[in-house]
């Protein structure tokens, strides 16, 4: 457990320690590829041909680096920072491409936030005032002639309230139009029929009027 843990520092450590262990890499490297070819040159090759065999054995300077870059590091922090670095670069390049990307981006995020919200506020949550929404229940009537259903009658929400022993209160809202008029002037708005305890039961109380 210890042994993995300080491995784990050690590989963080190295990611701050980048530039001077990638130059001690380098140095050793290439002190092995030297001891490499003198080694081929003695045994009677070409300067060419021993460097070329030093290479060869290695398997490539830069897949050998990888494989030490691995082994020292957090190869997946990495990645995604030379990801994040080329993607810089490229939007240095193409500013005004990058620009109107990002614009684009912005006003579709904005835009589906906006209608989920509406959604969320119409179908989810009527109630943005309510704590517990979860717990609000709607409840209809069906008759044989209606089959999708129809309003409650007041009788019916009466008997409710009497009889219901699940719900901690019963009350009534209906949404309707009606027309608003304020000294001479009239205009048709939307409202809602509601029973004397709605405000209570949701927890919300008007400015003006009763309730």
């Amino acid at each position: 457990m210890r042994e993995g843990f300080g491995t784990l520092l050690h590989r963080i450590a190295a990611l701050f320690r980048r530039r001077r262990l990638e130059k001690d890499l380098d140095d050793e490297l290439r002190s092995h590829l030297e001891m490499a070819i003198e080694l081929n040159a003695r045994k009677g090759m070409s300067p060419a041909d021993a460097r070329r065999e030093a290479l060869r054995s290695f398997g490539g300077l830069e897949q050998t680096k990888e494989i030490y870059r691995d082994q020292r590091g957090l190869p997946m922090i990495e990645t995604t920072l030379q990801d994040l670095r080329f993607g810089l670069r490229m939007l240095r390049r193409s500013a005004g491409f990058s620009i109107l990307a990002i614009l684009c981006l912005t006003l579709g995020i904005g835009a589906n936030a906006a209608v989920f919200s509406w959604i969320e506020g119409i179908l989810f949550r009527p109630y943005p005032a309510v704590a517990h929404q979860e717990r609000l229940v709607a409840i209809g009537g069906t008759s044989r002639d209606e089959p999708r259903g129809t309003p409650l009658s007041w009788p019916d929400f009466q008997d409710l309230q009497r009889s219901c022993t699940l719900c901690e209160t019963v009350f009534v809202s209906k949404i309707t139009g009606t027309t608003l008029s304020i000294g001479d002037r009239a205009e048709r708005t939307t409202g809602s029929i509601v029973s004397a305890n709605y405000f209570d039961a949701i927890g919300v109380h008007p400015i003006l009027g009763r309730g």
